[in-house]
């Protein structure tokens, strides 16, 4: 079987708009009239993604896709849909297999490893000069490897502070003011987590900070260590991330709210949100689809909107509100079969109308000058922290084709400190060695 067909065929057929592309292929009602009168079959392009398998995007997704084919009635989208956590790895190894997806979603960690193992294919051509001489600057240089775009940013997801204003409350703090610096983000953090246990014996937790073994906590870790004034690289592509203090005291603090339950152990951004939405987390540095992911998940819809509110994160070490925007970006891949129809898709997706019905449901910004200056991209104070936030939002260094191993690998400093005993001084000289030996070339 088509190792394509093995992977997503299942998830295919849960996309309304999918059904006559990946599961009625064969009949007529996937053919368009052509000159004439005479039917034709649309081309068929594959699209590689997670967000046709995740609950909080499955709607607009199949609202997208409904959208395109209806204004490209000439072009049908099959469905590839790849949990996040296997997306990377099955790209790979699909491509590697003489498979590659039309069109692959992607992000700052996966795009370097696509760029090396020569998936990818330049877009300045097939995108053309409007689409990217319109992207947002720090989000274009977080494409371009040896001067050429590489992959098209789609959402550029920035991550604030979520607070849960019933937990404020409870826990005797003004649920209108979050905390502005640090400081006074630990100390609301550890009031709340005092409070103990909800009325039916669930442990309260104050914050949540990632603590799993994989490749997003390392992403987080190293948005903390920002905000204790460190870097991962230098201008170079010279690792200098246990140059200085920084990544000890990220260390020190996560190891500090993990260990005395202020934030759960080993916890992924799964467990976090749910958590968050029924009141057991107090606050949780997330991405702009956090709105749509805590109404699903609290199971109040828009009345939950009452009890959480938003802003940048607080201002650290450096001075300044630290976070990143882990981008999800667009990949036209270099084997791919339809690559005229799959550009057109590509320009879709990050068009005007396509991010309309994007940030409607979910929230997202967008990567394009033009559309993020939109008044319906800013309708709402929600919308406005997250573009306030952008302004002080890094990408992730990922130029290296081995940056998402090393932030997998820097997950092993948290395992050391939190379950292993270790201090962040040994847990820093165990590590390092392997982050370095990575970026070896």
């Amino acid at each position: 079987m088509n190792h394509w067909k093995s992977i997503g065929m299942g998830a295919a057929c849960i996309s309304l708009a999918l059904t006559t592309a990946a599961c009625g292929a064969g009949t007529d009602a996937g053919k368009t009239s052509g000159a004439g009168g005479s039917a034709a079959k649309p081309v068929e392009i594959t699209f590689a993604n997670w967000i046709s398998v995740e609950d909080g995007t499955k709607e607009a997704y199949n609202q997208l896709i409904a959208d395109f084919e209806k204004s490209h009635p000439n072009i049908k989208i099959k469905s590839i849909g790849i949990p996040f956590a296997q997306f990377k790895d099955q790209v790979l190894v699909s491509s590697a297999g003489g498979n590659p997806p039309d069109v692959a979603m992607s992000n700052q960690n996966f795009t370097p490893a696509f760029v090396g193992a020569n998936i990818a294919d330049p877009l300045e051509t097939a995108l053309g000069t409007d689409v990217i001489g319109d992207i947002v600057d720090g989000s274009k240089k977080g494409v371009t490897f040896n001067g050429k775009v590489m992959a098209m940013p789609w959402a550029p997801h920035p991550s604030a502070l979520f607070w849960n204003k019933t937990l404020f409350k409870k826990a005797g703090l003004d649920p209108e003011k979050p905390p502005k610096t640090w400081d006074e983000m630990i100390d609301m953090a550890k009031k709340i987590a005092a409070l103990g246990k909800d009325d039916k014996g669930n442990p309260i937790y104050g914050i949540g900070e990632n603590g799993a073994s994989e490749s997003y906590t390392g992403n987080m870790l190293l948005r903390i260590n920002y905000s204790y004034g460190g870097k991962f690289v230098d201008d170079s592509g010279t690792i200098v991330y246990d140059q200085g203090t920084a990544l000890k005291d990220s260390l020190n603090y996560v190891k500090d709210m993990i260990n005395n339950k202020v934030s759960p152990k080993g916890a992924m951004m799964k467990d976090l949100r749910p958590m968050f939405a029924n009141n057991a987390l107090g606050m949780v540095v997330d991405g702009d689809f956090g709105r749509t992911n805590f109404r699903t998940m609290s199971g109040k819809g828009e009345a939950f909107d009452k009890e959480w509110g938003v802003t940048t994160v607080p201002t650290g070490k450096s001075g300044k509100s630290e976070t990143v925007f882990t981008e999800h970006q667009l990949v036209l891949t270099s084997a791919g079969k339809h690559k005229a129809e799959a550009a057109e898709f590509i320009k879709y997706l990050v068009s005007k109308d396509a991010m309309a019905i994007y940030h409607k449901l979910n929230g997202v910004m967008s990567s394009r000058k033009s559309v993020s200056t939109l008044p319906e991209m800013n309708e709402d104070e929600y919308a406005k922290v997250f573009n306030e936030q952008m302004k002080t939002a890094s990408p992730l260094p990922a130029a290296n084709p081995k940056f998402d191993n090393a932030m997998q690998v820097s997950t092993d400093m948290i395992v050391l400190v939190t379950e292993g005993g270790k201090s962040a001084d040994e847990a820093i000289s165990m590590v390092m060695p392997k982050i370095k030996e990575l970026y070896k070339k």
